[in-house]
């Protein structure tokens, strides 16, 4: 048994989903009681508000727990920042569309709706996220981009060293 849990924590993606998980779980929490409160005051745009206050509380911590224990981030922490909240505030920005997309255009209105919209939302972006963390906000230094190719160069290869060949 603890093979193979040695052998899974290896996976940038288990951990991604575990650590990820928990500050997923965190941030819909307080989602969802920002929602609730926000709709039993009868607030405009609570959805809105709600997802402003839980990424602005959950986007330090989600940095700190993928730093550390997700993507082991070994770069500078100030630029690696910087990186991954450019990364979660287009997510944040593409939640708000969404979720506007969902109240206004499909009329999913009251709060049990909304609250059903924005997990389907949320496991989208969980997605999206995690490539571009990887890619992006936590690549190693000198690492070629996910889907990039390095072509190395054959020194031995005359034609590469302006030798005419035979």
């Amino acid at each position: 048994m603890r093979n193979l849990l040695l052998a899974v924590t290896r996976r940038p993606e288990i951990r991604y989903l575990v650590f990820g998980g928990l500050n997923t779980a965190f941030s819909y929490g307080l989602y969802a009681v920002a929602l609730l409160v926000l709709d039993a005051w009868g607030v405009p745009a609570d959805y809105a508000i709600a997802i402003t206050f839980s990424w602005v509380v959950s986007n330090l911590t989600s940095f700190l727990l993928q730093r550390r224990f997700v993507f082991r981030g070994s770069g500078h922490p100030f630029r690696e920042f910087v990186k991954f909240t450019s990364v979660t505030l287009g997510s944040f920005l593409a939640n708000l569309a969404l979720s506007w997309f969902s109240a206004s255009v499909l009329g999913f209105d009251t709060a049990e709706q909304k609250l059903v919209s924005q997990l389907v939302v949320t496991a989208f972006l969980v997605v999206v996220t995690y490539v571009l963390h990887k890619s992006f906000s936590f690549r190693k230094a000198g690492a070629a981009p996910s889907g990039m190719v390095a072509v190395e160069e054959d020194e031995a290869d005359p034609a590469q060293q302006g030798e005419p060949g035979r």
